[in-house]
This record gives C-alpha cells, sequence and structure tokens, in this order.
C-alpha cells in the first residue's frame, strides 16, 4: 500500500511539474512585452505574443534571462515571476547544431598568411551535411569566404589575413543544414594574428542587444570604438549609432541569428568584441550537476530558427 501512495506522489509530482514547464514555454507572461519592457515580469512566459506558432519564444525575453545582458533578469525574479517558491528551477537554450573548429595548418604567402580550418558539423552526436559561411574580422580588414560540408559533416575553410594587419582575428562560422534553412548555428573560432595574445571576450566591452539596439558598455575610461558590424548566414553589415552607446540591430531575413561584432581601440590595444543575438548558448538559474531533477526538453523556434530548451526542476518541497 504505501508502494501504490508513492508512487501516486510521484506521478502526481511529475504531473504538475509538466503543466509548470509547459506554462513557461506557452504562455506570453504579463506584461506580454515584458522582455523589452527592461521590467520584472509579473508572470513569467517565454512566448512570443506575435507568434502564431505554439513553441515560438520571445527573442528578448530569452535574452533577458543571460546574465552576461545588462537587462537580464535575477533567479530571485523569475522564480518570484514563475510563482515557484519550493522548488529549484533551472533552464537551458542551445543550438540544435553542434558547430566543431580546428585549426589544421597555416603559412605565409608573401605579404598575407594562410589559414586552414577544418569544420565538424553534427546534430546529437551525428554527422549532418551543411553550408557554410565564414566571416573574418581582422584589424583594418574584414572578408567572407562559403563552403559546404561532405555528408558526413567535414568540410574545410581557407582564409588569408595581410601580415599588416597584427593583432586578434575572429573567424565567424555559420553553418545552414541542408535538409532544413531553421537548423542553423554559429560559432566563433578567436586567435592572434602574428601577436603575442588574444584577450577574451569581454575583456573591454559589456554588449547587451535587446529590443534590436545594441547597448555597449566600456570597462575602460578612454576605449574608442572603431566598427560595428552585424553578420547571419546569408548577410552582413555595419551597424548605425542611435547614440554614443546604441546601436540599431537591422532584422535580416534569413534563417539565422545575428552575431555583432565591435571593433576598437584600447589605448594601443586594437580588440574585437562579439555577442549574439539572441544570447543563446545560455543557462540559468539553479545548478543540477550534482543532484537530481526532472527534466523536460523542448524544440523551440526564436527568430526563425530551431533551438533545443531543456527546463529542470527538483522535487517539490512539502
Amino acid at each position: 500500500m504505501q508502494n501504490q501512495i508513492e508512487s501516486t506522489q510521484d506521478l502526481n509530482q511529475e504531473s504538475y511539474l509538466q503543466g509548470l514547464a509547459d506554462n513557461i514555454v506557452t504562455s506570453y507572461g504579463i506584461p506580454v512585452n515584458w522582455g523589452t519592457a527592461v521590467t520584472s515580469p509579473i508572470n513569467l512566459g517565454l512566448s512570443s505574443y506575435n507568434s502564431d506558432y505554439l513553441y515560438e519564444l520571445d527573442i528578448n525575453k530569452i535574452t533577458r534571462l543571460n546574465e552576461q545582458n545588462q537587462y537580464s533578469l535575477s533567479y530571485i525574479e523569475a522564480l518570484t515571476a514563475a510563482k515557484i517558491s519550493n522548488i529549484a528551477f533551472g533552464l537551458s537554450l542551445s543550438q540544435m547544431l553542434s558547430v566543431d573548429v580546428a585549426l589544421s595548418g597555416n603559412s605565409t604567402i608573401g605579404d598575407v598568411t594562410e589559414y586552414t580550418f577544418q569544420v565538424i558539423i553534427s546534430q546529437d552526436a551525428r554527422p549532418i551535411s551543411a553550408s557554410l559561411h565564414c566571416y573574418i574580422l581582422a584589424t583594418d580588414f574584414t572578408a567572407d569566404v562559403t563552403n559546404v560540408t561532405s555528408s558526413s559533416g567535414i568540410g574545410l575553410i581557407t582564409i588569408e589575413v595581410p601580415n599588416s594587419s597584427t593583432g586578434p582575428v575572429d573567424l565567424i562560422i555559420f553553418a545552414q543544414a541542408s535538409l532544413d534553412q531553421r537548423l542553423c548555428a554559429y560559432t566563433v573560432y578567436s586567435f592572434a594574428h602574428l601577436s603575442d595574445s588574444h584577450e577574451p571576450n569581454g575583456t573591454f566591452l559589456q554588449l547587451s542587444p535587446l529590443n534590436n539596439t545594441l547597448n555597449v558598455q566600456l570597462n575602460y575610461s578612454g576605449e574608442v570604438i572603431t566598427k560595428v558590424y552585424a553578420f547571419s548566414y546569408a548577410y552582413s553589415t555595419n551597424l548605425t549609432s542611435t547614440s554614443s552607446t546604441t546601436y540599431s540591430i537591422l532584422d535580416f531575413v534569413d534563417n539565422s541569428p545575428i552575431v555583432i561584432a565591435v571593433q576598437g581601440l584600447n589605448n594601443t590595444v586594437n580588440f574585437n568584441e562579439l555577442v549574439s543575438y539572441p544570447q543563446i548558448p545560455l543557462t540559468f538559474g539553479g545548478d543540477f550537476s550534482n543532484s537530481s531533477a526532472h527534466v523536460f526538453v523542448y524544440t523551440v523556434t526564436i527568430d526563425k530558427v530551431l533551438y533545443r530548451l531543456t527546463l529542470r526542476f527538483g522535487d517539490v518541497v512539502n
């Protein structure tokens, strides 16, 4: 009899948590535009108010769950809005495709250095064929190259960087699956070109995209921003400043995340800082790495791109 009671309690708990997860994913929240309101929501719902689809999430609501964004929600704010008081809660969002990059060789040819990279595209550890569009961002130099992978998901990318352009280089790689254009992902491979060091992303600026606006916060006085770019799988453009610290983000028409790159100078040091919009991958909330959790996984769409959303809950505390 005791085992039956415990089994019923477990079933009720699982059903309750499933309903809680579904509500977070499919409801708009209150207010329905809390992603752009830059205030704490009264109710936590991630769905896009302008969508006709069940699992389409709002790009700004998701971006406000990334702690690197200056407008991010705190864990307590999210718990309160989700009406959760007796459960640990965590959320993660990841790209559907894995984009793995490795430098396979480099050589100097005249006034340029040639770099060759191996790119491997997979989905759930299975290789997948994809088209590649790659952008090179270096000091006073930008370029792009394209290629496709084989059916085993492997492709080669060769780029040339002028030797006069010493300093940080970012190779921004977009991959779009051949079977579905909504399967689009990106990664960034950063390295120092003919230089000793390359500072990690976030050293010089805090970049916070929200509501189709890039907000820039300087980490050091005297920093100068020289160029701001936006890249997607099919398009790239310079961003227009709307104030000394904000830039307008264009809404590209292709199925792709957007990667924004800011180039600047800190005294005599050239830097590149990058951020994606939406700010994915992200992990938010409780850490369940050393404890059990109730896990609910959804395939969702954000701005015409497919992602994997995972919600985790602890046991209900009575």
